[in-house]
């Protein structure tokens, strides 16, 4: 999904108010991912209390800090490659999340039928 699409999505849901133009819509997904970003940039790595953003039913974002590590070189014969340690942004889907991924239909005497 593009940026464009999400707009288009959030902006014909019914239940937002009638004057909500697709171009407020923008603005408010653009100031929500700028603060989580934000967020992310300005938290320390590690520690007892990681930081993290839930958002319920749907999931966690974590910052995480990965380790220095080698890996072979995909060119060819040169050998490993280190890559330095840097932080990143790990997601656990919610119980909610999954259980609407892998939604099977429902069997009404041997009918299925949408849930």
């Amino acid at each position: 999904m593009t940026k464009a699409e999400l707009i288009a999505r959030v902006a014909g849901k019914k239940d937002l108010p009638r004057g909500l133009s697709k171009k407020l819509v923008g603005q408010i997904i653009d100031a929500a991912f700028t603060e989580l970003g934000d967020y992310f940039i300005r938290a320390r790595v590690g520690g007892t209390n990681p930081a993290r953003f839930s958002y319920p039913g749907f999931g966690i974002f974590v910052k995480r800090r990965r380790n220095q590590r080698q890996v072979r070189d995909p060119r060819g014969d040169r050998g490993f490659l280190t890559i330095p340690a840097q932080a990143t942004i790990t997601f656990a889907p919610g119980q909610d999340l999954k259980d609407l991924i892998n939604q099977r239909p429902r069997r009404v005497n041997g009918t299925a039928v949408a849930r």
